[in-house]
């Protein structure tokens, strides 16, 4: 076995507990800089996606604009208290189907509850759209969710 002594001599250096030949070094601080180049590069694109967070903005029929469709929340009723069939759907204006999962959310005074997956969904065409019977009280908002390659996206709260 080779000492460190021996291998200092022959130009080789002990560096975070493994032996780094004198020709690989200039290799390993390239690939390191590369490496963290990279990392910063993918957290700023990271950064501008979460800045970027795709809020629809709203249409007078219940839509709401995203950047690749549109986000509709369909027979929406607010101002009762009783269950009430809520129809979400997700229209592609780009080509290419995706599956997607999509839902509602509420919100009252008290709270803003969690997403309520109705499933997911293969667009036909582009076109995607879920329903499901669910309650609401008299004063909750409602909106829709759908996400889609882990991200979530939203539509603006309709309110009583």
């Amino acid at each position: 076995m080779t000492t460190g002594d021996e291998l200092s001599k022959m130009g080789y250096t002990a560096e975070y507990f493994y032996v780094t030949p004198p020709s690989k070094k200039g290799e390993i601080f390239t690939m390191m800089r590369r490496s963290l180049g990279t990392a910063a590069a993918l957290s700023a694109i990271m950064a501008t996606c979460v800045i970027a967070a795709p809020a629809a903005s709203a249409t007078p029929d219940g839509c709401g604009d995203l950047t690749n469709g549109q986000l509709c929340l369909k027979d929406h009723t607010v101002g009762k208290t009783g269950s009430f069939k809520f129809r979400v759907s997700y229209d592609r204006h780009v080509s290419g189907e995706i599956t997607v999962k999509l839902g509602t959310q509420r919100k009252n005074d008290q709270i803003t509850a969690g997403a309520l997956w109705f499933g997911n969904k293969k667009t036909t065409n582009g076109y995607a759209e879920l329903s499901k019977t669910h309650p609401i009280d008299r004063g909750d908002c409602i909106r829709a969710v759908m996400e889609y390659q882990g991200s979530t996206f939203v539509g603006k709260w309709r309110c009583p």
